[in-house]
């Protein structure tokens, strides 16, 4: 039972609103469902409104999940990837002057692989990183928040290099919990 549980609890929230959403669609259409359910007229328009307020709740937050390009990776994909493998896209070309190859974080996620809040780790890695050419920041697992504990977690990050508009990324797959960095790099 526990098992059951937590695969219900590890369901994305926008697919439980959706899904919650089909349900009460159905008492509106259906109305009696096996005796248990037994709306009147009032009733069943009540679920077909609350039902159409939950999809549409729900198909926004999957869309606003879906700009994260991490989102976007089959998990496939990324268990394939071996563990302690780094990731980075570092710049090709040498900036001309040094406010051009500054770090800019623009996002960093602590357990995406285990769909947490995109951007949850942002601050911490600004606070860090950002103003430097070169930046190795220790993933300290105390000092973030949890966002699933009973899933293994990776962690990623994404800057850009002053005001270029190219966006660099790193991550670490796979979390030892002891002096795990991640680099991030503007410099030559």
């Amino acid at each position: 039972m526990q098992n059951v549980i937590l695969r219900l609890v590890d369901v994305p929230i926008a697919r439980m609103f959706v899904l919650a959403g089909f349900i009460f669609m159905m008492i509106a259409v259906l109305g009696k469902i096996e005796g248990k359910i037994e709306p009147g007229s009032f009733g069943r328009i009540g679920a077909a409104i609350l039902g159409a307020i939950l999809i549409a709740i729900g198909i926004s937050m999957q869309s606003d999940e879906s700009r994260d390009i991490y989102a976007k990776v089959p998990q496939s994909v990324i268990s394939a990837i071996p563990t302690r493998n780094v990731v980075a896209i570092t710049p090709a070309s040498t900036a001309s002057n040094t406010e051009s190859s500054l770090i800019k974080v623009t996002s960093a996620t602590y357990g995406r692989n285990c769909n947490a809040k995109p951007g949850n780790a942002t601050a911490q890695v600004a606070k860090e990183c950002d103003g430097h050419n070169n930046c190795d920041f220790t993933i300290d697992t105390a000092a973030l928040e949890d966002p699933a504990p009973s899933c293994s977690k990776d962690f990623a990050a994404e800057w850009k290099c002053g005001n270029g508009n190219a966006i660099y990324s790193a991550a670490l797959t796979s979390l030892t919990g002891k002096n795990d960095k991640l680099h991030l790099n503007c410099a030559n």
